[in-house]
């Protein structure tokens, strides 16, 4: 079709809007700590970068594909979907998407910019042209404690045919701090460490100065916990990749993976071996405090040299609902997770395994900003791709009970559950502590998602736990603390609770927690895919429907432990799945033959 006559149909398609509008978001005044500026100054013609997300009305097929693709009992397992089966199933209807161009044209849209599924666009609008498109009026917010201002509104409606089509469009009524980097809470070496407790270079790291598997957790030890001996993968061509997710200004180093490399894998000296790194979102300013990415990277490839590995950056800042549990000084930000699965989605040959060791309380998501993340994270699992997210180490909450307040306005107490880990389609790893044997450890994040239903793959394993004794003594209080049909997590847990090394530029730090643990747990899933490619058969992919049956025979269940938080005693580990402890962690020999 012409350009001309193409832009004839969807200008009509546009026409046949329906003048009423719907409210479609809105909120009853602005969020605790913030306040808007009756006398701000706000430029009609200045431009608002709006994401819209749309339906996908074949979901709900994707997602019955997945099951069955995940599923080591059905024909169909293990037979991924391609890209293109991806996109046709995530794509809006052609009706939607004529409305939603038409609609973004008629207002003055620019720098439009669509996913590769088309299930998300960005555009830029002029502040004149968002007001009259969403019926609203947009003003300027500030944050009181820091002074921090953004431009935001308090309810936006849509033209009543396109509410069918419009998921969420964002930020409008989703308040956060544009200029706010990161918020700490689950990185584990963000502290400054003085230089005389480091280990410096030149100086190379003495190993008889302490004692694999007793004073610290390196990668013989690993090999030793999960029963890999001297496994080593065959399959480096690509078709087997591992990613590492970062965000924010958070940053990986190359040098210091080298590093390393040369003082724990032997074999790597001399080789040409690196990661490669991707930066999505462009360039930014680098946190040089924080050694986030390089104890992501050092831990995941500790086991799995030589597979090829990747960083991946995106530093964007997605929407994010305040509360009093995050808010104070500087109000909260979330991290993007939904620019990083969209680039994956485009890519021919996206990462077969990532790991990802960072969190936000599911409270201050938008729902419907997770239930797109959610959704991508089921597409990646349809691509081939497993999909790890570190569950924190906040326990149920923080341990002190007025930082667990449910974002309800009326002050009541709750577990805080944690997303993305809460997402029914990643593997949440949780954290143990000890080694011969490993225990569940109380700070290890847990929980019970408000936002998702338990999946039909757990709900035994679940329902079993809180039917069960270990879960009878529970109060009255405690059990209206969590919803008892939330999808529950974590599914598996890793080794965190010890001393790892990993190089900070070019010195030692010590680190550990989940940070430590999904990254291992990573590594681990990589050597499987790497058994499966050797043998002629697809990765792993989706993992939770292959760990909650056939799998089990082949991990370690935890029965000591417990996890809390909120000043309430929380769950225990015992036999079977539970909350502090998930399924319990990997024994790679005995899967090796679980996974043919």
């Amino acid at each position: 079709m012409a350009p001309t006559l193409l832009w004839c149909s969807i200008f009509t398609a546009f026409l046949a809007v329906s003048a009423t509008s719907l409210v479609k978001d809105s909120l009853p005044e602005a969020p605790s700590g913030w306040a808007e500026l009756q006398h701000a100054q706000l430029s009609p013609s200045r431009g608002l970068n709006l994401r819209f997300g749309l339906a996908q009305p074949g979901f709900s097929r994707l997602e019955s594909l997945l099951q069955n693709i995940s599923n080591p009992s059905h024909p169909d397992y293990g037979n991924h979907l391609s890209k293109e089966q991806v996109h046709d199933l995530s794509k809006p209807s052609n009706n939607a998407l004529e409305l939603v161009e038409g609609w973004l044209a008629t207002h003055n849209a620019s720098s439009v910019k669509w996913s590769a599924s088309k299930d998300t666009v960005t555009a830029v609008l002029p502040v004149f042209s968002a007001e009259e498109m969403l019926s609203t009026r947009f003003g300027v917010f500030e944050h009181l404690k820091s002074g921090n201002r953004v431009v935001r509104t308090l309810s936006y409606s849509l033209p009543q045919d396109l509410v069918p089509h419009i998921e969420f469009i964002h930020p409008t009524t989703a308040f956060f701090d544009p200029l706010r980097h990161g918020m700490g809470k689950f990185f584990s070496g963000d502290e400054v460490v003085p230089s005389s407790h480091l280990e410096k270079r030149p100086v190379a790291l003495n190993q008889s100065d302490f004692t694999s598997c007793v004073s610290v957790v390196d990668p013989p030890c690993v090999r030793r916990l999960y029963n890999i001996g001297n496994y080593t993968p065959a399959i480096v061509d690509g078709s087997n990749r591992i990613g590492v997710a970062g965000y924010l200004d958070i940053w990986a180093r190359p040098e210091s993976l080298k590093l390393y490399l040369n003082d724990y894998i032997p074999e790597s000296i001399g080789s040409n071996y690196t990661m490669e790194i991707v930066n999505i979102t462009g360039p930014f300013t680098v946190n040089s405090f924080s050694d986030e990415g390089n104890l992501d990277t050092q831990l995941a490839i500790q086991v799995a040299y030589p597979i090829p590995m990747t960083y991946y950056s995106t530093n964007s800042v997605p929407p994010y609902i305040p509360d009093q549990n995050q808010d104070g000084e500087l109000p909260g930000v979330n991290e993007p997770y939904l620019d990083f699965i969209d680039y994956l989605l485009g890519l021919d040959e996206p990462p077969t395994v990532i790991t990802t060791s960072y969190g936000d309380d599911e409270q201050t998501v938008p729902q419907d900003y997770a239930n797109a993340v959610c959704q991508g994270f089921a597409k990646l699992g349809a691509r081939g791709v497993s999909i790890l997210f570190s569950t924190g180490d906040q326990g149920l909450g923080v341990d002190d009970l007025p930082t667990c307040i449910a974002n309800t306005g009326n002050n009541a107490t709750t577990f805080l559950p944690v997303f993305p880990a809460s997402c029914p389609y990643v593997t949440s790893v949780g954290e143990t502590e000890g080694l011969f044997p490993q225990t569940a450890t109380f700070a290890s994040g847990a929980g019970f998602s408000y936002y998702f239903d338990r999946p039909s793959y757990q709900d035994a394993a679940v329902s079993a736990y809180l039917n069960g004794s270990a879960n009878s003594d529970e109060t009255a209080l405690q059990s209206s603390m969590y919803n008892h049909q939330g999808r529950a997590y974590p599914d598996i847990s890793c080794i965190g609770g010890g001393a790892f090394f990993d190089y900070f530029f070019n010195r030692w730090d010590l680190s550990g927690g989940t940070s430590a643990a999904v990254p291992t747990a990573a590594g681990i899933v990589a050597l499987l895919n790497d058994w499966r490619l050797r043998h002629g058969k697809p990765t792993m992919g989706f993992l939770n429907p292959f760990l909650y049956s056939a799998g089990l025979a082949g991990l370690v269940d935890i029965t000591d432990g417990f996890v809390n938080g909120c000043e309430q005693p929380g769950f225990n580990a015992t036999k079977g799945w539970d909350p502090a402890s998930g399924l319990g962690f990997f024994d790679f020999e005995k899967l090796q033959s679980l996974v043919l």
